[in-house]
C-alpha cells in the first residue's frame, strides 16, 4: 500500500518568505532519496489552516519505504535545520 506523508509547516517569527520558499526548495530536493517517488509542495492559499502556511506531500511505496527515508541521513538534516529554524510542523502518514 502506499503511504501519503503530509507535512504542515508554519513560518517563524523573524523568518522571511524567501527563507521559507529556500526551506521548500531543500525539502523538494529531498526526492533524491532512493525510496522517495514523489515530493509536492507549495504554500497555504486558505484561510483556515491555523497558521500553518506551506505544506509538503511526500509518497512512498510501502511503510518500509517511508522508513528507509526516516533513517536516511539527508532526512535526520532537514529535520534538524527545520527544528533550528523554529519552523512548526505537524504532520500525518497513511497508507491507501
Amino acid at each position: 500500500m502506499t503511504v501519503q506523508h503530509m507535512v504542515w509547516l508554519k513560518t517563524p517569527e523573524g523568518a522571511t518568505n524567501a527563507d521559507m520558499e529556500d526551506l521548500i526548495e531543500k525539502i523538494l530536493r529531498m526526492k533524491s532519496i532512493p525510496s522517495v517517488i514523489d515530493i509536492v509542495a507549495g504554500k497555504n492559499h486558505k484561510d483556515a489552516s491555523h497558521g500553518y502556511d506551506y505544506g509538503v506531500i511526500m509518497t512512498y511505496a510501502d511503510k518500509a519505504a517511508h522508513r528507509l527515508y526516516n533513517e536516511h541521513p539527508d532526512h535526520a538534516k532537514m529535520r534538524d535545520e527545520i527544528k533550528a529554524m523554529g519552523v512548526g510542523m505537524m504532520a500525518l502518514d497513511f497508507e491507501h
